[in-house]
């Protein structure tokens, strides 16, 4: 009896369809992983634009907070030298009220965080800005530090002092509320009239706002470095969206 030959030929290629078949379908997958990714992961860098955005605002305003903030301790600094150690001067509260609270900038990095947690920083060929991007959390938390050391500053030696030493009029209608201990609410108040501080001065207080004006200047540094890196980045990414 005559044995039956495989036909390895047809083996060998039917197997080799198959596998090629597997391969394919690996391969085929894969790449509509890759294009899934690509498409979250720009979705993400539209919601990162906007986050980048919502700071770089949150960062100008700051920056201008602080430059009135640097200008009215200079104008306090002024009226005080004007006059000998010991004397008084009346000045408006509207001058005096926002160097007491300093409220930090409202900066978020989630989006960021989360982006770059999934591999975004891939879709980003530019060394630089995917450097800077990495940075930018570190820079927002340096900020955030020192506007809570300017603020516990401002609520702790400046307002302690202004307690103390200052005498405040109407100021209830304003907004000076390391104040408004000292002064008290009736009828008699003229809704009309401006709140006035007077201030004598003293050593300390003249060396309490050079310190509160140095601090706001220099917050203005790094803010100023902070929007140009802001800028770079969001042009940046809108070239990518």
């Amino acid at each position: 009896m005559q044995s039956k030959q495989i036909p390895w030929l047809r083996v060998f290629v039917e197997g080799g369809v198959i596998v090629g078949s597997i391969l394919l379908a690996f391969a085929l997958d894969a790449w509509w992983d890759d294009r899934s990714r690509e498409a979250d992961l720009r979705d993400q860098l539209g919601v990162v634009a906007r986050e980048m955005q919502s700071a770089r605002d949150a960062l100008q305003r700051a920056l201008d907070a602080h430059d009135m903030n640097a200008h009215r301790a200079g104008q306090l600094t002024s009226a005080l030298s004007g006059v000998s150690e010991g004397s008084e001067v009346v000045v408006p509260d509207t001058l005096v009220g926002p160097l007491l609270p300093q409220v930090t900038a409202d900066v978020t990095t989630g989006s960021l965080d989360a982006f770059v947690a999934a591999g975004g920083l891939e879709l980003i060929e530019d060394a630089d800005i995917r450097r800077q991007l990495l940075q930018w959390p570190t820079m927002i938390e340096d900020l955030l530090d020192d506007e809570i050391y300017l603020r516990n500053f401002a609520a702790a030696d400046l307002a302690s002092h202004l307690r103390t030493h200052a005498e405040v009029a109407n100021a209830e209608r304003w907004s000076i509320p390391w104040l408004m201990g000292r002064v008290g609410k009736g009828p008699e108040v003229d809704p009309d009239l401006l709140g006035t501080v007077t201030l004598r001065r003293e050593q300390q207080l003249m060396n309490l706002l050079a310190a509160r004006e140095s601090g706001d200047r220099g917050m203005r540094y790094g803010l100023v470095d902070m929007l140009d890196q802001a800028d770079r980045i969001i042009a940046a990414l809108e070239d990518l969206k």
